[in-house]
């Protein structure tokens, strides 16, 4: 069995099979920077769904943007 030492580096944690839940972001169209929405789907229900427009109050310069799936970029959810 290995021997770990408190110097050694930490291990990345292993993928576990199952699902693979994304974040749903959108990009703030004056600072052009992503902003989380709250939500998450799972990667491969993605493609199928159906979002209504949103209303997301941006917290890179303060106004109130709508969304829809087209303005939707995929990222890693918030632990």
């Amino acid at each position: 069995m290995a021997t770990r030492f408190l110097f050694d580096p930490p291990r990345r944690a292993k993928n576990k099979p199952g699902i693979n839940w994304k974040s749903l972001l959108v990009r703030c169209p004056s600072t052009s920077k992503l902003n989380d929405t709250g939500k998450t789907v799972e990667e491969k229900l993605w493609p199928t769904a159906k979002v209504k427009t949103q209303k997301l109050t941006c917290a890179h310069c303060g106004s109130v943007h709508t969304w829809t799936k087209k303005d939707v970029v995929l990222g890693r959810p918030l632990s």
